[in-house]
């Protein structure tokens, strides 16, 4: 059944208000010095850059979907486009926590300090470029926006359990202090998601359907490509490794299996792959 987007506006979320006060700049909220004081070690800081990394890989995920019907969603396309703005500066501060662990100056803020992935690798992070994924979702009618919300959702979820995890393993107050206030920004992501989720994937079993099979056949996590091999495979030791790795991907099940439509089969795929991950033996 497709649903037109008419039908799919959660009114809990307001998203004009949400645009109004997107977060820009985190570093004035950071207590940099402090972090500084407390070297980080070499695995948080590694996770902590390919964090950057993950968060910042937005805008080649948000071509693709916007590519589809999703962008005739006008509430939809205004939460993504102000989504991107809020998770460029989540990326920025990432890198300025990393260069103040690490006794070095930060770069000026919003500048980069690594070359992006190259062009196709990053591209190549959905599985499918623009072109067919416009073709796909030209078939998948306003189905495919509750796809695009139930992805967006889950890869908030796995990438805010890496946050979680490098916290525990720092045991570092600023740099902890530093996260959550990363991770108050992230929690309007998520509610949006979610909610849309909830309501498009509910009401419509397609949307489901398409979310189900969109869901096992991704590479995890989003943007994964934006990190060279060793870095990505090192990612997923330390977020999904062990048992406190094991915890975090029982805990992303539990978060899956809760949106209509998505099974334990679903869930059980996505925690497959990252498990995988967390499995490759260092190099």
């Amino acid at each position: 059944m497709t649903v037109s987007a008419a039908h799919h506006e959660p009114p809990a979320f307001d998203v004009r208000e949400f645009a109004r006060t997107a977060q820009g700049s985190l570093r004035d909220d950071l207590d940099l010095p402090a972090i500084a004081a407390e070297p980080l070690s070499h695995e948080v800081a590694r996770t902590l850059a390919a964090l950057a990394l993950l968060e910042g890989a937005t805008m080649a995920h948000l071509r693709n979907v916007l590519v589809t019907s999703t962008h005739k969603d006008a509430r939809v396309t205004a939460f993504l486009v102000t989504w991107a703005f809020e998770k460029f500066w989540i990326a920025d501060a990432l890198r300025a926590i990393v260069a103040a662990g690490a006794g070095e100056e930060p770069a000026s803020a919003g500048e980069p300090d690594a070359a992006p992935a190259p062009t196709g690798r990053v591209a190549a992070s959905a599985g499918r470029g623009p072109v067919r994924r416009a073709l796909a979702g030209f078939t998948q009618g306003w189905a495919v926006v509750g796809v695009h919300m139930a992805v967006g959702f889950v890869d908030d979820r796995m990438l805010r359990a890496a946050h979680l995890r490098v916290v525990d393993v720092a045991g570092s107050p600023p740099l902890a202090d530093a996260v959550d206030r990363i991770l108050r920004v992230k929690a309007r992501h998520a509610e949006f998601f979610e909610g849309e989720a909830r309501a498009r994937l509910g009401t419509s079993a397609r949307a489901a359907r398409l979310a189900r099979r969109e869901l096992r056949r991704t590479s995890w996590p989003l943007g994964g490509s934006a990190l060279e091999p060793a870095e990505l495979d090192a990612f997923g030791r330390f977020a999904f490794g062990g048992d406190a790795g094991r915890a975090a991907l029982r805990g992303l099940e539990h978060e899956i299996r809760g949106l209509p439509g998505l099974d334990t089969r679903t869930a059980a795929s996505v925690n497959a792959s990252l498990a995988a991950l967390a499995a490759r033996p260092a190099a």
